[in-house]
């Protein structure tokens, strides 16, 4: 072969070789493009009852003070002129003048359950009878959206389960330890009810698979606080920032349920919910091209009225939730319940149903 041919036919073969290449790496951007979620919902649930009278504090209402002679809260970050922040969450004040953080008011069901397990399923579902798939997952089959659902929290979530996505429980441990074999659904023969159960325990291995494989490390310099709640926040960080993120995240804190010594159990919690939520927002900050983020808190009911005799708060009804993010529907949404209009039981009335707070969640 002459040199000239040869160097002639070597071009074409590179330039047939780029052309591939070129080919093959647009294959993988419309795949990562086609797995990136331009929008991630996040769910905080505070399990227990959070006692949003001492959250979000009406701290002038005499009627406020009266009901509450030893744990009402006098001073904290104010809202407006006559709300303030509980004071352990001073470090959501910045966040709160950024116009990045919402809060809701008057959220609850008329005549809710005062039992942790229904009033659980009532705000999983997003209906008062607590049956039915999860409102997260119902949520984005109406928007026709990919999952998959991952939960982060140690028990997983209801509001999650029962759409046509994958629902995922993506414990700390699953990202490090080996998985469970690989099961063929077709080994299931004809037991149809087996079948169907062996194809989602591999559609969520696989999708386990894919997450683990598409997480990255957190931003350097960011600093989490300890515990389970930082650690559900770091690997919420590291799925949104990995380039396949899940269109649902949800986490969990638990001990809200504060029926006796209210005042420093109630501070701790909320201190350890501030800390979380600021690391939160700083990470975001650091996330180069990051999808648009909303988190909510939720929690299955609040608290009564008036102190028991124990200085805490018993079962009650109205509460709030936070909003936190992008596109938040600052400052206010909803009013806050007046003091000195109860129900026949004492408690709240509500002014806006945990459905409609999901709606305006959803629509944002």
């Amino acid at each position: 072969m002459k040199r000239r041919d040869f160097l002639q036919r070597s071009a074409e073969a590179l330039a047939a070789s780029l052309a591939v290449s070129a080919w093959v790496e647009s294959l993988h951007r419309n795949a990562r493009a086609a797995t990136q979620q331009d929008r991630v919902l996040v769910l905080l649930e505070l399990r227990g009852g959070n006692d949003g009278l001492n959250t979000v504090i009406p701290y002038r209402d005499p009627a406020y003070r009266q009901a509450r002679p030893t744990i009402a809260i006098a001073d904290g970050p104010a809202l407006d002129r006559h709300l303030i922040l509980h004071p352990a969450l001073a470090p959501l004040q910045p966040i709160w003048e950024a116009r990045r953080l919402a809060v809701a008011l008057g959220v609850g069901w008329p005549q809710p359950s005062r039992s942790h397990f229904k009033a659980t399923d009532q705000w999983a579902t997003g209906t008062t009878g607590g049956s039915g798939p999860g409102w997260l997952a119902a949520g984005l089959d109406r928007r026709r959206a990919r999952g998959p659902l991952v939960s982060l929290g140690p028990t997983g979530s209801s509001a999650l389960e029962g759409g046509a996505a994958v629902a995922l429980q993506m414990a700390p441990a699953l990202l490090k330890g080996r998985l469970s074999p690989r099961l063929d659904p077709a080994q299931a023969g004809d037991n149809t009810l087996l079948r169907r159960m062996l194809k989602l325990e591999a559609d969520g291995r696989r999708e386990l698979i894919r997450l683990r494989q598409a997480l990255r490390p957190l931003p350097r310099g960011l600093v989490l606080p300890q515990g389970g709640l930082g650690q559900q926040v770091g690997l919420a960080l590291q799925l949104i920032g990995s380039g396949a993120a899940p269109p649902v995240i949800q986490m969990a804190q638990g001990g809200y349920d504060t029926h006796a010594g209210q005042e420093q159990r109630h501070r701790r919690q909320l201190a350890e919910l501030a800390g979380v939520l600021a690391s939160f927002e700083r990470g975001l900050e650091m996330l180069p091209g990051r999808p648009r983020v909303t988190l909510l808190t939720t929690s299955e009911f609040g608290r009564r009225l008036r102190e028991n005799e124990s200085r805490g708060t018993d079962h009650g009804s109205a509460s709030m939730a936070l909003l936190m993010g992008d596109g938040v529907p600052h400052p206010f949404l909803g009013d806050y319940p007046e003091l000195n209009k109860l129900d026949e039981r004492g408690d709240l009335l509500p002014g806006l149903t945990p459905r409609q707070l999901y709606e305006e969640f959803l629509s944002r």
